[in-house]
């Protein structure tokens, strides 16, 4: 598998914190989505996530990584509302 070089070897979050994590800002991004009325935010949101559980799927933890990274700064726009994550747990 052809792998990402974006984390150096022992510097890659494991796959299960990066799913976790993934599951977690997804979800926050797709209620604000709804909440909004935000249609093109839901579905950005969907495209990163999915994009990042392929990569997962086939051991690309930095590709995968670098999609939550989007969700997660997408989040942070939202920082003052209900449900708000906080800082993800594969940092």
């Amino acid at each position: 598998m052809d792998q990402s070089k974006d984390i150096p070897a022992g510097g890659s979050p494991s796959v299960d914190v990066v799913r976790v994590d993934l599951e977690t800002y997804f979800a926050f991004l797709r209620d604000i989505g709804a909440e909004l009325r935000d249609p093109m935010l839901s579905r950005m949101a969907g495209y990163a996530y999915g994009y990042a559980r392929a990569m997962l799927e086939k051991d690309d933890v930095a590709a995968a990584a670098r999609q939550l990274d989007w969700l997660v700064t997408e989040s942070a726009r939202f920082a003052d509302a209900v449900g708000y994550p906080g800082a993800p747990r594969s940092r």
